[in-house]
């Protein structure tokens, strides 16, 4: 009876190990920005409406299992770096600022309203660090609407899955 219990556990020790090296990331990959990532964690800082007595500053952690998970992939493109929000279509514009190996500042500019998220990723270990800053034109002028973090960990792969819902375009990581 022992030896059996010792043979599952060390099978199961030894598909775990499988599992955990066929979801590695190539070691030139994981000091890179180059992949696809999932939001894990959020937090809001500034919010122009919020209603009263709102709390700022508690990361919340998301479920990874999520419908509508802000996923992105970012792939080298010439002598740069491309970004792909699988959660948007092309009602939004994607603009990469700057990019290197280790980091990432773009902005997602909706058509209408006339709001943009600038993002500004970096590498936090194994964690891509972003902050955001959502601005709205109103009056023939800026005026900050909405001020968070995220962090976001990377995924093998991520896919959209399905059309375009109220909330997004649905997508799944694995």
């Amino acid at each position: 009876m022992r030896n059996a219990i010792l043979l599952l556990l060390t099978l199961a020790a030894s598909s775990m190990a499988a599992f955990a090296q066929s979801q590695a990331v190539p070691a030139d990959k994981a000091r890179s920005i180059e992949g696809y990532w999932q939001d894990s964690a959020r937090r809001i800082l500034f919010a122009r409406e919020a209603p009263p007595g709102s709390v700022y500053g508690t990361w919340t952690a998301l479920d990874p299992g999520q419908t509508y998970p802000s996923s992105k992939h970012i792939r080298r493109s010439g002598a740069g770096f491309e970004l792909v929000d699988l959660l948007y279509d092309d009602e939004y514009v994607i603009t990469v600022v700057s990019a290197r190996e280790n980091a990432i500042e773009f902005v997602r500019a909706a058509k209408s309203p006339a709001c943009a998220m600038h993002h500004d990723c970096r590498l936090d270990g194994e964690e891509l660090a972003c902050s955001l800053e959502n601005t709205c034109v109103e009056g023939g002028r800026k005026v900050l609407d909405w001020r968070g973090e995220e962090r976001y960990v990377r995924r093998a792969h991520c896919e959209r899955d399905g059309r375009r819902q109220l909330l997004g375009i649905p997508n799944r990581c694995r």
